[in-house]
């Protein structure tokens, strides 16, 4: 799948795919003002962090786990992509999941969830349009980067999540970690 995605969506900006094995390591995502060298709004792989607050990722068994920047990764700036796109990406050879990182405070998290849904949505159909998927099982999560998850379990964030599921026949989530 990584040589397939490479030729299909060549990076715009250097270091988009990259394959780990460590087992934990953290994405972070660079902030709109950045060093040079550094992409605005970037994500990119930590494997040492003092943040508790990052996307963790969670490898016991230490296989490879490939990275793709997805959002100013693969779909820079590009007009093609602009409609919404989310985060990053990480699969191993059966599972694929696409995140959208959120940063915001409890009054706006209804909203900024609703916007990564729309993210997810418009990502994963792009890469449906060209990437079949049939040996893997596709997945989307939502992260908000806080000290706690706070689940909500409204009925309107219920319907939204089942009519995502339904439509892109992906399963949705909200946390702030992965498990391989």
């Amino acid at each position: 799948m990584k040589q397939l995605i490479e030729n299909t969506f060549p990076c715009q900006t250097g270091k988009c795919i990259e394959i780990r094995n460590e087992s934990k390591f953290w994405i972070d995502e660079h902030p709109e003002k950045v060093e040079f060298g550094q992409i605005p709004k970037k994500s990119f792989v930590l494997l040492q962090t003092n943040d508790d607050l990052l996307f963790t990722v969670l490898n016991p068994t230490q296989k490879e786990i490939t990275f793709l920047a997805i959002d100013e990764g693969v779909f820079q700036g590009t007009i093609e992509y602009s409609d919404g796109r989310c985060d990053f990406a990480l699969f191993d050879d059966r599972r694929f999941c696409f995140v959208e990182n959120k940063n915001v405070n409890l009054k706006h998290r209804r909203q900024e969830r609703l916007s990564a849904f729309d993210q997810l949505k418009e990502t994963i159909l792009k890469f449906k349009e060209k990437l079949d998927f049939g040996n893997y099982q596709v997945e989307a999560q939502v992260s908000f980067k806080a000290s706690q998850i706070y689940p909500r379990q409204r009925s309107s964030n219920q319907n939204k999540v089942v009519e995502f599921e339904d439509e892109l026949n992906v399963a949705l989530f909200e946390n702030n970690n992965i498990e391989f």
